[in-house]
């Protein structure tokens, strides 16, 4: 039965013989000795060395034996059946009977009935503990009985060598069957136990972070490997004393005191950095000791780099360098020789330029030449969301923060972009509730989540681009002058492409070749009289208009077509369409006389029914896109697309 090995401490033959037959019913193995008081402690040592589980025996002897052993042991009780046969068998020796037994276990509610039923006059003589035992014993023998009736062998025994008759209350099948079921559930119970401690005790043993316990007393109960290894102390020498005894230790010491029960902190511990965290042992709502987890900075730093990798597997990293910038302008060159100064400080940067000059590239150039290169680069529109949208985005957010909130909450991407480079582009979009939340993260260097009470320090780069003049919104009231001075600390401006108009040329063969290939399509060079054409044009889309020009060229070029007037045609259909929305007459609406908030919304209402972007609207009309959307919200809140 599982391999349970038990070991029985029989106190008579009798009782051998009847474990013996049990046992073969039981299709169990046991280890059966015989002897009782000393001899059977004795026995029960050797049967202890031989690897029994658990020790079986009865009366004194048993309990000696539970006292003597570290192994679980159980006792044969005697039932109210077994004490009547024991007096049934006295009736027929004696009518005056003397019965000796222990005062709670052998005098049950029964006893009187058991007399009562055999019709026989009994003196009972309790005992609780062994002096009483011996005392009555002695009363027993000087009072003239007939017979003497004991649970105890040691008893039975003094009663017979004195010339009374004695009569031993045996244990029966069932007293003794019940034992060893009880002992085998004992034993399963047990490793069940055990099995569940081995199986949290290897859980803490296979946990990188160091762990020790203490219990209600101050003793130091536990230590993983992890805990030995990182402070160079063994487990052995620690495990079993009070923590009063180790406080004076420069590691142990130091580590025990670093801060109270439910805290966490950093701490020198002898020559390292270690992040301690300390948390009480509940059982119940009783405290039942101390758990402290402890890890070295160096450990963290490694999990760090790792969540960096991690991060840059999710694409939250510079692609483009230095290199990507096309171009041989002095212009461009002097930019690039600035920015190049800028990669190598730590502090924020300002990109400004028109849109379509490369803002971003410029952006994850500088992260990408900086001390933050292995960390992640994480850039996000601030013209692309609503207020509350981005705000979430930027910040993250705890469960339960709003209404639809994700399960769990949401990191923020400052929290992603820790230890590297956060690119807010279009930052002159920004609303001026976010822009305060913005501030106080590059003064104080840290962000709460929205929903939180929590205050997270991030260690970012802020990299801001716009193509607004910020110097107008902040004395329109639109920006305010205390962040854009944090963010100006240093300034980069973006020269637009009709100012380097000697850098079309390399950049519109780029795109060729680049766009040749993506299609798998030969197309024919640009002749010298195309490139004059495209150095002729402004470029208010800067380089993204010119790529887009030279994506459309290398689809429509057909073999032995005149280039020239190819890329005429195309930037003939841009100059007709640039800052124009579609009407039904001559760029002409009719609105209708009203309160001002009426007006504006036939005419927000009227463009967006054309198809317009907030961009267009935004260049049409000579509003910035800021106060386009606070407008609208004003009016329904009614959303843009």
């Amino acid at each position: 039965m599982e391999n349970i090995k038990i070991g029985v401490v029989s106190t008579y033959p009798e009782m051998t013989a009847l474990v013996k037959e049990i046992a073969g019913e039981m299709k169990l193995d046991l280890e059966v000795r015989e002897g009782v008081l000393e001899e059977g402690v004795s026995l029960a040592y050797q049967l202890e060395h031989e690897g029994v589980d658990v020790i079986i025996s009865r009366g004194v002897t048993g309990k000696k034996i539970k006292k003597a052993v570290a192994l679980p042991v159980v006792l044969i009780e005697i039932t109210s059946f077994d004490i009547l046969k024991a007096l049934h068998t006295a009736r027929g020796m004696g009518r005056k009977i003397a019965f000796l037994g222990h005062k709670t276990k052998d005098f049950s509610s029964e006893f009187q009935t058991i007399i009562d039923i055999l019709g026989i006059e009994v003196e009972c003589y309790p005992y609780t503990n062994i002096y009483e035992m011996d005392e009555q014993v002695a009363r027993i023998i000087r009072s003239d009985w007939e017979v003497i009736v004991s649970t105890g062998l040691c008893v039975y025994q003094m009663a017979k060598s004195s010339g009374a008759n004695a009569v031993l209350v045996q244990s029966g099948n069932d007293a003794i069957y019940g034992s060893i079921k009880q002992a085998v559930e004992l034993v399963q119970g047990i490793r069940r136990d055990q099995d569940r401690f081995n199986k949290y005790k290897a859980v803490l043993e296979s946990s990188n972070d160091g762990i020790l316990t203490t219990d209600e007393h101050q003793r130091i109960t536990f230590m993983n490997k992890a805990a030995e290894n990182l402070l160079g102390m063994e487990a052995r020498t620690l495990v079993g004393r009070h923590i009063d005894n180790v406080r004076e230790s420069a590691v142990l010491g130091a580590l025990i005191n670093a801060g109270g029960v439910g805290t966490e902190t950093f701490k020198e511990v002898g020559r390292k950095q270690f992040w301690i965290n300390t948390m009480p042992i509940l059982l119940g709502h009783k405290r039942n000791g101390i758990v402290t987890m402890f890890q070295s900075v160096d450990r963290i730093q490694v999990l760090e780099q790792n969540l960096r990798r991690q991060l840059f597997k999710k694409g939250l990293f510079a692609k483009h360098t230095f290199n990507d910038l096309i171009g041989g302008s002095d212009l461009l060159l002097d930019t690039i020789a600035r920015a190049k100064k800028y990669a190598a400080a730590g502090a924020t940067v300002l990109i400004c330029g028109e849109s379509g000059t490369g803002k971003e590239l410029f952006a994850q150039s500088i992260h990408h030449e900086s001390k933050r290169c292995e960390g992640p680069f994480v850039a996000i529109n601030c013209a692309a969301l609503p207020e509350n949208l981005l705000e979430s985005e930027l910040f993250g957010y705890e469960e339960g923060a709003f209404t639809g909130a994700k399960k769990g909450g949401k990191t923020g991407l400052f929290e992603m972009a820790h230890g590297g480079t956060i690119f807010l582009d279009e930052i002159g979009e920004m609303t001026l509730p976010v822009q305060a939340r913005l501030l106080r993260v590059l003064q104080e260097r840290e962000i709460m989540r929205l929903g939180s009470d929590r205050v997270l320090p991030v260690d970012v780069r802020i990299i801001a681009a716009t193509n607004h003049e910020l110097t107008l919104a902040v004395k329109e009231g639109n920006f305010r002058s205390d962040l854009f001075h944090r963010l100006e600390v240093l300034n980069l401006d973006i020269p637009p492409l009709y100012q380097r108009k000697e850098d079309i040329e390399l950049l519109a063969e780029f795109f060729v070749k680049k766009f040749s290939f993506e299609e798998k399509k030969s197309v024919p060079p640009l002749t010298r009289a195309a490139i004059e054409k495209l150095q002729m044009y402004d470029w208010p889309g800067n380089v993204r208009e010119l790529q887009n020009i030279i994506q459309k060229y290398v689809l429509l070029i057909e073999e032995k077509q005149n280039v020239e007037e190819l890329i005429t045609l195309l930037i003939n259909e841009k100059i007709r369409k640039s800052f124009t929305v579609p009407t039904g007459d001559e760029n002409r609406i009719s609105v209708k006389i009203g309160k001002m908030e009426n007006m504006e919304r036939e005419i927000l209402e009227y463009f967006l029914s054309t198809g317009a972007s907030i961009k267009e609207i935004s260049q049409i009309t000579g509003t910035s896109r800021t106060t386009l959307w606070r407008k609208l919200k004003d009016l329904d809140g009614t959303m843009f697309g």
